[in-house]
């Protein structure tokens, strides 16, 4: 096998939804050949999403890609070495979150996962039952759809005295702690990876929205993932790199020209 230097230097974090996961039908069909690139040389494929734990534990055994990640946008790390693994928490637990949306409700017109029939989520986000079910089990984070989107910066104001926060994701408004992103996630993990491997990787984002821009801001080479109807997010970062498709397509061929795979 012909030895490609950026493949033993670098750590590639990625989104799921609109990136390496299609927007409709979440298939990474797309991204086969630079998957099968990252296993072989043996890359840290490290996913960063506002999904569970549960729902990317079950999704890296289709990657046959076993390695630690971040999960509901930041709040937690799941940390796996040799066989090893443990929880990192970044942000309140799951019933402070929900206890402090119950109050904002009151006041604004929205609809969280604990308050959806599983039947509605899975009309929602397209997923089968087991799925669903696997992405209302959230330990820190709360999704939910709002009637009118003009109220984000007053949800926002109305969660800061709590120490909490709003982001907008691919389908749906989060509900996190005040200062948890996807950014320090990341910092924690490089700084594992770094000690552990006695070196300083080269980092590569790759993501679609704006709950993915503090990582997009956070690495070496970010890359934006247009959305599906070929627009990108507006980002104003100086080093980035546009892929050229939406999805697992544009992932696929983003990444293949990083590492020069013919």
């Amino acid at each position: 096998m012909k030895t490609n230097k950026k493949a033993h230097n670098t750590i590639i974090f990625t989104d799921l939804d609109g990136t390496l996961l299609d927007h409709d039908t979440y298939s990474f069909a797309a991204a086969k050949n630079m998957l099968n690139f990252i296993r072989t040389h043996n890359i840290p494929l490290i996913i960063v999403s506002s999904k569970t734990k549960n729902e990317i534990l079950e999704l890296q055994k289709s990657l046959k890609i076993f390695n630690t990640f971040v999960f509901e946008n930041g709040a937690g790390i799941y940390i796996a070495d040799q066989g090893h693994t443990k929880t990192l928490a970044l942000g309140y637990d799951i019933y402070q979150i929900r206890k402090s949306f119950a109050k904002y409700k009151k006041k604004i017109a929205m609809r969280g996962f604990s308050d959806m029939a599983l039947g509605e989520i899975v009309k929602l986000t397209g997923l089968n039952p087991k799925k669903a079910q696997a992405a209302r089990d959230r330990y820190f984070t709360e999704p939910f759809m709002m009637e009118n989107g003009d109220q984000f910066k007053a949800l926002q104001q109305m969660a800061q005295p709590d120490g909490l926060d709003v982001v907008e994701g691919g389908r749906f408004y989060h509900l996190i702690s005040e200062g948890q992103d996807k950014a320090k996630a990341i910092e924690v993990v490089k700084d594992f990876y770094d000690q552990k491997y006695q070196k300083n990787f080269t980092t590569i984002a790759l993501g679609d929205s704006q709950n993915d821009l503090s990582m997009l801001q956070s690495v070496d080479i970010p890359i934006l993932i247009p959305h599906p109807d070929g627009r990108y997010m507006p980002c104003t970062i100086n080093n980035l790199t546009k892929a050229k498709f939406p999805g697992p397509s544009g992932w696929n061929q983003a990444l293949k020209a990083y590492f020069n795979v013919l």
